[in-house]
């Protein structure tokens, strides 16, 4: 007797998995699109899936005490998902922040970085300061007043190409001279 009670029992449990297979696969499209849908990453839809499903299947999910089923299983899934998608959004700020933090430089680098700067600037003066007069007039309308090749040679009464020549030679002579530190 007591085996027959098992092999009732096996067969109930084999009839649950195969109601509960059929249940799966008809509603599987349904919310995987919804799923998608929302997320627009199908491996983590097809996670979220495979949970829901495995939620539902523990707690012997009774479908007959719900009135409109469909409904149901796509307002809770739906549910799913954007608590899932919050929590990978959580997940995320909390690695970025994490990220600045890890990738703010020190206060030595900082000065390092700080000492360089100043160190190429003296370079760079002391270079420009070695430029014949009418190289260093050139840079100088050019970088520091804006002005283009034509409005240079009009206010010093040069042609275009001789300012063009005269600029292209003095940053020739400053690639030359100027060594980054470091």
């Amino acid at each position: 007797m007591k085996n027959n009670t098992l092999h009732q029992t096996a067969k109930v449990i084999e009839n649950q998995h195969l109601d509960f297979e059929r249940f799966f696969r008809t509603h599987y499209k349904v919310l995987f699109s919804l799923g998608y849908r929302l997320c627009g990453d199908k491996e983590l839809t097809k996670d979220l899936l495979q949970s829901f499903f495995l939620e539902l299947w523990e707690s012997r999910f009774q479908s007959q005490n719900i009135q409109y089923l469909e409904a149901y299983l796509k307002k809770a899934f739906h549910r799913k998902v954007i608590k899932a998608l919050q929590k990978n959004k959580t997940t995320q700020q909390r690695l970025n922040e994490q990220t600045i933090k890890l990738s703010a430089p020190s206060y030595e680098t900082l000065l390092i970085n700080f000492q360089k700067e100043e160190t190429q600037k003296e370079q760079l003066q002391t270079a420009i300061n070695n430029l014949p007069n009418q190289q260093k007039e050139a840079l100088s309308l050019r970088f520091k007043e804006g002005l283009d090749y034509t409005e240079i040679a009009a206010s010093t009464g040069k042609s275009p190409q001789t300012i063009y020549n005269q600029i292209h030679a003095a940053i020739q002579k400053l690639r030359k001279s100027f060594r980054p530190v470091f």
